[in-house]
């Protein structure tokens, strides 16, 4: 599925293409708008959830002091969207409530978007509405003996405590999706016999733009997407050398972003200010299966999947290759870092993990549908074959055994979908039976 979803969205849309938001997606919006406002605004209830303590940082903000708020957050967009509900006179706990509501729906949005992108036109709209839809709840999946908590301990692919998670999520689908469509457009320019390999400026400042909103959102999904850049781009530059440019432009979209990344490093490592925390480097083997066991358990689903629809150059996608190196990174940085200090518990250096394990399933999700779809057809073609007899044997005989083959996997698939749907719903109800905001 080497797809620059980007491209096609602007093709489709150029061409007068029916929207993918039909009367189900609406339904499907309507039915979760209402279960996310429940659940966000009993989070925000609590005095003790993440998401009451990010708003009353931010309700101490006064925006004729830019020190107010350089003070106390230097990832500020949740918190700036906040403060301007509060300051506009909307209860605490609603201001909180609305502005996590507003970014989740987004996010199921764009990811209805993005798997109705892969799948057209082949493909209903309805199922990228599914689809969609159930990224939105699933989590780890839940093994009691391991995980009775489901994210406690291990973390999830959607977390409902944490209100610039949410953000960051949104800003990590814009940005490697974007990521993409810059390579798939210098591959197109480096096709051209004449054309410079370059990137227009634009595009160039746009991704920039991107790149620099996701830090300002949450910096912990940079953590890892900078890394995999480095390793993606670098690869294709040693195999590209006489495109130096355009690397060049790359380099310089991501400056701001590293700059500003780095100010956030200072910032909580207690060199900006005194009162935050240190990092410490663990080479313990445990921690480096307990990285490995976490994603493993948030992306059961999407690696399966991602093993069972892999063709011949399947890797060599953009997206799919930095969603790949960013859950490499993640794992790499949750097993060599941790924090001391006072945000020692704050298990900053797993998030990245739950980002790259969302983006997994984002990823995966359409390759699974138009695998089973494919495999469908060759089961159909496989029985009028056989009935017409065009088929020798030998052939009849390898056939069936591959398609039994892949109906296992698709069965094993089926189920790691499906877990981590209950574990989603479970998930939802420890939450509120036990009113543990965590």
């Amino acid at each position: 599925m080497n797809v620059d979803i980007v491209q096609k969205n602007r093709d489709l849309r150029r061409y007068g293409e029916k929207s993918s938001f039909d009367a189900f997606f609406w339904a499907a919006f309507t039915l979760l708008l209402a279960a996310v406002t429940y659940i966000y605004y009993w989070e925000a209830t609590s005095e003790f959830s993440d998401i009451h303590l990010h708003a009353a940082i931010a309700s101490g903000f006064d925006f004729r002091d830019l020190h107010s708020i350089t003070s106390r957050i230097v990832y500020p967009f949740w918190h700036l969207n906040f403060a301007v509900l509060y300051k506009l006179g909307v209860p605490f706990v609603w201001a909180a409530a609305i502005v996590c509501v507003v970014y989740k729906m987004l996010v199921f949005m764009l990811v209805q978007r993005i798997l109705y992108l892969y799948l057209a036109p082949e493909l209903s709209p309805k199922l990228a509405t599914l689809g969609a839809l159930a990224a939105m709840f699933v989590t780890a999946v839940r093994i009691p003996a391991v995980n009775p908590r489901v994210y406690i301990g291990i973390g999830s692919p959607n977390v409902w405590h944490n209100p610039t998670q949410i953000v960051a999520i949104l800003s990590s689908l814009l940005c490697v999706f974007y990521t993409a469509h810059c390579v798939y457009s210098y591959q197109s320019g480096r096709n051209l016999p004449d054309a410079p390999a370059t990137l227009p400026w634009k595009k160039a400042v746009l991704l920039a733009a991107l790149l620099l909103f996701s830090v300002v959102c949450k910096p912990t999904f940079m953590q890892a997407f900078l890394p995999a850049c480095g390793v993606y781009f670098l690869v294709l530059w040693i195999k590209n050398p006489k495109h130096t440019r355009f690397f060049l432009q790359i380099i310089l979209a991501f400056l701001p972003t590293v700059v500003y990344f780095l100010m956030q490093y200072l910032y909580y490592t207690g060199v900006v200010v005194p009162f935050t925390s240190g990092i410490a480097v663990s080479l313990d083997p445990a921690r480096l299966w307990i990285a490995v066991r976490n994603l493993l358990l948030m992306a059961a689903f999407p690696l399966l999947a991602l093993l069972l629809t892999a063709k011949k150059d399947a890797f060599r996608e953009p997206a799919l290759a930095l969603v790949l190196l960013m859950a490499a990174a993640a794992v790499l940085e949750a097993y060599l870092f941790y924090e001391t200090g006072v945000r020692e518990n704050n298990g900053n250096f797993n998030w990245a993990s739950m980002n790259a394990a969302f983006l997994l399933w984002v990823i995966a999700l359409p390759r699974f549908f138009r695998a089973v779809q494919d495999f469908r057809f060759d089961q159909a073609r496989l029985r009028e074959d056989a009935e017409k007899g065009v088929l020798p044997s030998a052939t009849l005989s390898r056939t069936q055994t591959r398609l039994r083959v892949q109906s296992a996997g698709f069965l094993a698939a089926m189920f790691l979908l499906i877990w981590p749907l209950y574990s989603g719903m479970y998930y939802l109800y420890y939450l509120f039976t036990t009113v543990n905001v965590f």
